[in-house]
């Protein structure tokens, strides 16, 4: 598809001050980083999905109406505040990809309902949070005109803050879902090199982040922080609702089960002390 837009691309590079000051200027409650569609990463020549990478927009978060907002309710359930207060850094065709995205994943992670909400909670928040600046700094982007000589901003890499115990939390309820035909665990293959045994939630936000996994249309940088870390700049990591895998996500829904959630298995009680013998 991106052969039938030609395109004239300029690589560019910028440090954290620089992209504090020109790329995410403000970081505040109710600004995006990005927002859109600027076409394919111009770094990446092999992907499994086509999806493209956001435009650079620091700029306030768009009120959604009609059929935007009743995408973002089938995918991204959790940002919905109501008909007329529901605010977005993302467009119909953003959350279109993000479906398909998620759709790859959540045929795995589905078996564990808490493990795949927080894994599209991560991705839902990253792209469409109405607050998208306060957690991201976009750091490297590319320069783009369109064939009708639309000049556009392309972000190809950003920096994402994380409190740590959100994403520890999350990482958490993923760990242990298993894939039962391979017989293995499905963060095996969301760790890179690091396989199931060596995965923390660090090293599985640097996979998800990697432009080269033939999935992640950009490299996005991880940034956990402890609980009483400062970032400055007016960054605030991202420290979302999370849900354990032993407990349910809604009022009618079921925990994970006992094979992919140590906490969902039936407790043994402790054998009961006997008297010495006389």
């Amino acid at each position: 598809m991106l052969g039938r837009f030609p395109l004239t691309l300029v690589l560019l590079s910028a440090t954290l001050d620089l992209a504090t000051a020109a790329l995410t200027g403000i970081h505040q409650a109710g600004y995006c980083s990005f927002y859109g569609e600027c076409g394919r990463n111009p770094e990446i020549n092999v992907s499994l999905l086509w999806s493209p990478v956001p435009c650079l927009s620091n700029t306030p978060a768009r009120l959604l109406r009609d059929a935007t907002l009743s995408k973002l309710k089938e995918v991204c359930p959790q940002l919905y505040t109501g008909e007329n207060t529901t605010y977005a850094c993302c467009s119909y065709n953003q959350l279109v990809a993000l479906q398909l995205s998620l759709a790859i994943s959540q045929a795995v992670l589905t078996r564990c309902p808490a493990c795949s909400e927080n894994f599209a909670n991560i991705y839902c928040q990253n792209i469409c949070s109405p607050n998208q600046s306060l957690f991201t700094n976009v750091t490297r982007f590319f320069n783009r005109t369109t064939i009708l000589g639309t000049r556009q901003v392309g972000v190809l890499e950003y920096q994402c803050f994380y409190n740590q115990s959100f994403a520890d939390q999350s990482y958490d309820s993923c760990k242990g879902v298993r894939i039962p035909a391979a017989g293995g665990y499905a963060i095996a293959a969301m760790c890179g090199k690091y396989g199931a045994t060596l995965c923390t939630s660090q090293r599985w936000l640097d996979f998800k982040g990697d432009s080269s996994n033939g999935l992640a249309p950009l490299d996005i940088d991880f940034q956990l922080v402890p609980a009483n870390g400062a970032v400055g700049e007016g960054i605030v990591p991202l420290n979302g609702k999370t849900w354990r895998c032993g407990e349910a996500v809604s009022a009618d829904g079921e925990p994970c089960s006992c094979l992919d959630c140590a906490e969902s298995c039936p407790q043994i009680p402790a054998p009961t002390p006997q008297p010495p013998p006389f």
